[in-house]
């Protein structure tokens, strides 16, 4: 082949390429990450933020929903840190949070987020010890946020609380866990106290539950949390992809 057709070549392939791109389109090295942003009624929510998360909790991608609630957005295969979706952050609801998120191939994500946040969800299976699931999160309600910052005297002084108490109290029947979609049997509901800072704590939980009914022969499994916060009427959700150890 003469050089300047070789030129022409490269150049058509460099514009196809272009054009895939500005079209939306996916190369083999990424995926599209998709789902719809709802509320706890069902309906959608237009303009929330989703952002996917990398390893130094850097924003790597990004979208905002559309009308009917769905987005979508592009990314490098991949393991990732976490997804979050939020509108009106602080204000009107806090943040949807799905966690280790294994971005292997096209995954489907639906956030859903209300006044509560169900954050830093770790899940694991205790070793020769009864069949179940611990999980791990740290709950925050933003009525309690409000109150825990207007008798501060500001978002500024919130480090001066020994006990940074902005959870709510859950019970067994406030906490909802599905694996794989199966409502799983809450065993166990343990409240700690954990360390925020060098003069400052936190509450978070510790949860025990079944395992799902039937378990999946697939590399990971989306455990769901929904709280509700009988208190302040208050919800929130948040996700975990938990990987199995499978024995050789």
């Amino acid at each position: 082949m003469k050089r300047g057709n070789q030129f022409a070549v490269l150049a058509l392939l460099v514009a196809g390429a272009l054009s895939a791109f500005a079209a939306g389109q996916t190369t083999p090295s990424s995926v599209t990450i998709y789902g719809r942003v709802m509320d706890f009624k069902g309906q959608p929510i237009e303009g929330a933020t989703v952002e996917l998360k990398d390893s130094r909790f850097e924003t790597v991608a990004k979208a905002v929903s559309g009308k009917d609630g769905r987005y979508s957005l592009a990314a490098t295969k991949g393991q990732y840190m976490a997804l979050l979706a939020v509108k009106d952050y602080q204000v009107k609801f806090l943040e949807y949070w799905a966690w280790a998120v294994p971005a292997e191939g096209d995954l489907e994500i639906n956030p859903r987020f209300d006044r509560l946040e169900v954050y830093a969800i770790n899940a694991w299976r205790p070793q020769v010890a009864y069949p179940s699931y611990q999980i791990y999160f740290r709950p925050m309600s933003l009525t309690r946020v409000i109150k825990k910052v207007t008798e501060a005297g500001g978002m500024e002084n919130l480090g001066k609380f020994p006990l940074l108490d902005i959870a709510p109290e859950l019970t067994a029947k406030d906490i909802l866990v599905r694996i794989d979609g199966q409502t799983v049997k809450i065993l166990k509901v343990n409240k700690v106290r954990e360390a925020a800072g060098p003069n400052q704590d936190m509450i978070g939980y510790v949860i025990q539950t079944d395992l799902p009914g039937k378990e999946t022969a697939a590399e990971y499994s989306l455990i769901t949390i929904t709280l509700t916060d009988v208190e302040t009427n208050e919800m929130g959700e948040g996700a975990v992809f938990f990987r199995h150890a499978r024995m050789k």
